[in-house]
């Protein structure tokens, strides 16, 4: 609350220090004097605490924490800040690391597990750089200078500009998610420029390359491993997607698996279809013996009430491409890539193949019409119209 009260300004200059009052009607507040710039007047300013101080247990801690928002309200004030007729709030004056803790709390309760380790990576790592740099600072007084000074820490290991730039969208976040509890007033990182990317760096999967992996796992008896790579090209399925099919998603009959909006990347439930190729893979495995619960994949490419490992697919595909000879930019993703530029190619209609890929737009969608074809060279010679 603000109220009035004419201090000359050559006793008290422009401010009068913050203290923390306990007052029978109002309870607790950190109250400070501040002369307003318009009516060259000292204006009384007072920072109601009381929900603050019922979150501890004992009015001794309470104190230890207000007495440091009142070192940082003065600090701002020596600073030459003045609230002029703003409304301040306590939420100001909360730690970066207990805001964070709030904001992990809450993302967890709307993101899957894949999703919430980018995240809590985030933090434990901004954490960590706060804790060095400025110990104990309320989320309200990280301005723009500490947002640059912080992603220039980022930079300066030696990070890639994708890196980078997924660094800078996760603080935006964060901050965004901040201001709109009113933790902030503006988001610091807001305006910062992103680093230019490069081109990612995946081959399409030729068709005979395709019969190499098919006949290297059929002989080596990982039928398990083939039905993961025909589900990422036939039916377009993520391998973090994959990871999450249990048994009562799939529809043999049907031909199609359901990917639950938990599960999905996009947040939208959709049904991949699958081949009778795949259906017969899966049929395989002898899914009629377990539970619908139980998850496709478990960590020896059976059914199993334990998901497989998040890192599984990758490791198996790095030994496949390595005993295959194959570039490393052809990765069990490129299988996607292929399978989606495939259905473009085949006249498939646009529309048809974003459903099914489960893209925002067509403008995804379509990019993968360019694709770098390893066979473009000869087909478009096969088939050059004459003159």
């Amino acid at each position: 609350m603000l109220s009035k009260q004419n201090f000359p300004a050559t006793v008290f200059e422009s401010y009068r220090p913050a203290v923390l009052k306990r007052y029978k009607s109002i309870g607790w507040v950190i109250e400070y004097f501040s002369l307003h710039p318009q009516k060259k007047e000292m204006r009384r300013v007072q920072i109601k605490m009381n929900r603050i101080a019922a979150r501890f247990s004992r009015v001794s801690d309470f104190r230890v924490y207000a007495n440091g928002a009142v070192s940082q309200i003065n600090v701002r004030l020596a600073g030459g800040w003045s609230p002029f007729m703003e409304n301040d709030n306590s939420r100001y004056y909360t730690s970066i690391n207990d805001i964070a803790s709030l904001y992990i709390r809450e993302k967890s309760r709307e993101l899957r597990p894949d999703t919430m380790r980018c995240y809590s990576s985030f933090v434990n790592m901004f954490l960590k750089w706060c804790d060095k740099e400025i110990p104990g600072a309320y989320a309200s007084l990280f301005n723009r200078v500490l947002a640059i000074r912080y992603m220039d820490y980022v930079y300066d290991r030696n990070v890639s500009a994708r890196t980078y730039n997924n660094t800078l969208k996760m603080a935006r976040a964060f901050f965004s998610w901040a201001r709109e509890k009113c933790y902030v007033k503006e988001n610091p990182f807001e305006l910062m420029r992103t680093k230019r990317e490069g081109e990612k760096r995946r081959t399409l999967v030729p068709a005979e390359t395709r019969g190499m992996i098919s006949e290297y796992l059929e002989g080596r008896g990982e039928a398990g491993m083939l039905c993961v790579c025909r589900l990422v090209f036939n039916s377009l399925i993520r391998p973090k997607e994959i990871r999450e099919i249990r048994l009562r998603d799939i529809s043999l009959e049907g031909r199609y698996i359901t990917i639950p909006a938990g599960s999905a990347k996009n947040h939208h439930e959709r049904h991949a279809a699958i081949t009778d190729e795949v259906c017969g893979y899966i049929r395989g495995l002898h899914v009629e013996r377990y539970r619908g619960e139980y998850y496709l994949f478990g960590e020896d490419f059976m059914p199993s009430r334990r998901q497989i490992g998040g890192a599984r697919f990758r490791k198996e595909w790095d030994r496949i491409r390595k005993a295959l000879r194959l570039p490393q930019t052809m990765q069990l993703y490129s299988l996607r890539d292929t399978g989606i530029n495939n259905l473009l190619k085949a006249g498939v209609d646009p529309l048809t193949v974003m459903q099914h890929a489960d893209h925002h737009d067509l403008a995804m969608t379509t990019r993968y019409a360019n694709h770098a074809d390893p066979n473009l060279i000869r087909t478009i010679r096969e088939n050059a119209p004459e003159f």
